[in-house]
C-alpha cells in the first residue's frame, strides 16, 4: 500500500474511533444539502455489499432521482426538514449497472443517472475487452478481466433503463480526455454522443460527466457541453448546497461497492470534502465559472 493509501486508512480509522463521521452526518441533516455519488463496477459478486450499503444510506439520506434531486434549487422548501437527498450515478455503461445496480436502486425507491459511452455500448463482444483496456481503463492488466466489469450495456438495455425512469447521461462518445481537444473533436465527443444516446432513448440527454480526473476538461469543452446539456457532473467530492446558486456543476463523491463499511461511511459523511476544496476552486476558475451564472438551471427547470 502506498503512503497515501496508508494515511487514508489511518484517517478513516481515526474518524471511526472518534465517531466524527456520525457528527458530520448529523450536520448534513440540517437541510439544504444534497449528495451525488459516483460508482463504477457493480458485479453480481458484490450485489449483497451494495444492498447493505444502500440500506445504511437509506437511514441517513433520501435515495432520490434526477428530477426530485434538482428540487434543491427549484423548490428548496421540499428538502428543508427531511433527510438530505442523494443521487447515485454510474459511469461507463457497464452491463452490471443494468443487471445489478438499477434493480437495487429501484427496490429502495430511487432511480440513477447512468453515464454511457456510446462507442463502448456499440462494441461487439469480441472487441469490448480491448476497448475497455485501451479507452476506459488503460491501467488494466492482462488477467484483471477476471474481476473487472468490462462488459458494456447494449443500446436496448440503455433504452430500457430510460423507460424505467432512470436518467441516461453522456460520458463522451469514446471515453476521451477532453482537455486540449480541437473543436471538431469536442463536438463529436459531446454533441454526436448526445445525439446517439437520444436516438436510443427517445429522450433528451440532460446530463454530462467528463472522463478521468477532475482536471481532464477545459473551458472550451465545458462551453460545448453547455450547448448540449443542462447538468454537468464533476469528479470532485463536495456537497450540493442550495445556497450556492452557481449550479453549473454537480460535485460527486466516488464511493464504490467494494469499499468496507468504515470507508464508505467516512465518505458519505463528507469528511473527505475539505481535502477537495482547493481543486473545486481551481476547477471553477479553469472553467471560468462565477456566481454570475446564478440560478441558470433553477430557472430553466421551472
Amino acid at each position: 500500500m502506498s503512503i497515501r493509501g496508508q494515511l487514508r486508512k489511518l484517517l478513516i480509522h481515526a474518524a471511526a474511533l472518534a465517531r466524527a463521521d456520525n457528527l458530520a452526518l448529523r450536520v448534513q441533516k440540517k437541510g439544504g444539502h444534497g449528495v451525488v455519488v459516483a460508482v463504477h463496477e457493480t458485479p453480481q459478486s458484490l450485489a449483497a455489499n451494495f444492498r447493505e450499503q444502500l440500506e445504511w444510506v437509506s437511514r441517513h439520506f433520501t435515495i432520490s432521482n434526477l428530477n426530485s434531486f434538482t428540487e434543491i434549487w427549484r423548490k428548496p422548501e421540499t428538502h428543508a426538514d427531511s433527510k438530505p437527498p442523494i443521487l447515485f450515478t454510474f459511469d461507463d455503461g457497464r452491463e452490471s449497472n443494468y443487471q445489478i445496480a438499477a434493480p437495487l436502486l429501484e427496490s429502495f425507491g430511487g432511480r440513477g443517472v447512468f453515464f454511457i459511452v456510446p462507442a463502448f455500448a456499440e462494441c461487439p463482444p469480441a472487441a469490448a475487452l480491448d476497448f475497455y483496456r485501451s479507452k476506459i481503463n488503460p491501467h488494466s492488466r492482462s488477467g484483471d478481466e477476471k474481476w473487472e466489469d468490462w462488459k458494456p450495456m447494449s443500446p436496448a438495455q440503455i433504452a430500457d433503463l430510460s423507460a424505467r425512469g432512470h436518467a441516461v447521461g453522456n460520458h463522451t462518445f469514446s471515453h476521451a480526455r477532453l482537455a486540449g481537444l480541437p473543436a471538431e473533436d469536442l463536438e463529436r465527443e459531446i454533441g454526436e454522443s448526445a445525439r446517439k444516446l437520444a436516438s436510443w432513448t427517445h429522450q433528451p440527454v440532460e446530463c454530462f460527466a467528463w472522463t478521468f480526473g477532475w482536471d481532464s476538461i477545459d473551458a472550451n469543452a465545458f462551453r460545448i457541453m453547455q450547448r448540449h446539456h443542462r447538468f454537468c457532473f464533476a469528479p470532485c467530492a463536495g456537497t450540493i448546497d442550495r445556497q450556492n446558486r452557481d449550479s453549473s456543476l454537480f460535485w460527486r463523491r466516488e464511493i464504490e461497492v467494494t469499499y468496507a463499511p468504515a470507508e464508505y461511511r467516512f465518505l458519505y459523511s463528507g469528511l473527505v470534502d475539505p481535502w477537495w476544496s482547493r481543486r473545486r476552486r481551481r476547477l471553477q476558475k479553469v472553467l471560468q465559472l462565477s456566481n454570475s451564472s446564478a440560478g441558470r438551471w433553477a430557472s430553466a427547470g421551472k
